[in-house]
């Protein structure tokens, strides 16, 4: 089913994933019950980039969220960017592992009411992150016998670079030229990965927009384009 958002089609209800016994209501990105599902790709012209066909996956509220740019080759580099957004989002709960050991905090002499409960409260947080963090979620599998297998990444080459993904190249571009990534990852999505250097030249005028105005700009880009 294909509906109209300002001027662009998107995708609804891919094919959902089939999901074993024993991991129903289970989110497939970090292991968390799941409350919602997640179309990838969300949009029909990111089909020019991605390597496999549409799907549906379960989800927690948290992963389906996370992430708001788009351009990923993959549901496998949709996830390592998730996974990186909930490391950036919960550093501190991480960092009790860095900094301690579940004995060493059992041993900890803090006092007052606050310490004791980070005490009794900071490891198992802890290992909860860490086991969402870690986990890699079951065999895709669709219609009982379409497996969507987990690829290593492919080289991409930019200006006579040869980065080790399209998401590694498109971070050096963000970072060098100044763009604002969620524009540039949707243009990009729309032109496809060859045209990468016109979707740089097409968004470097735009650096740090608010939502509103990045919606005023892909429209007035894909206008100019054709689109």
């Amino acid at each position: 089913m294909l509906y109209l958002l300002n001027g662009v089609f998107n995708i609804a209800n891919h094919p959902l994933i089939e999901v074993p016994f024993n991991y129903r209501n289970t989110c497939w990105f970090c292991g968390e019950p799941d409350d919602q599902n997640v179309d990838f790709p969300k949009k029909t012209y990111e089909a020019n980039i991605v390597t496999h066909e549409p799907i549906c996956l379960p989800s927690c509220k948290e992963c389906a969220n996370i992430i708001q740019r788009s351009a990923f080759t993959s549901i496998y580099a949709y996830r390592d960017a998730i996974k990186q957004g909930l490391v950036k989002k919960h550093q501190k709960v991480l960092s009790i592992g860095s900094n301690w050991t579940e004995q060493e905090l059992l041993e900890s002499e803090f006092e007052g009411s606050a310490f004791e409960g980070f005490k009794r409260s900071a490891w198992p947080m802890f290992k909860m992150m860490q086991a969402r963090i870690n986990y890699q979620g079951w065999s895709i599998v669709i219609n009982n016998d379409h497996v969507i297998e987990e690829n290593e990444h492919e080289n991409f080459e930019f200006d006579g670079v040869n980065y080790t993904s399209l998401e590694d190249a498109v971070t050096h571009a963000v970072k060098t030229f100044f763009l604002d990534e969620q524009l540039f990852t949707r243009v990009l999505s729309v032109l496809g990965k060859a045209k990468f250097t016109q979707a740089i030249r097409l968004c470097r005028l735009y650096p740090n927009l608010s939502t509103k105005q990045r919606e005023s700009v892909f429209i007035e880009i894909l206008d100019s384009i054709g689109l």
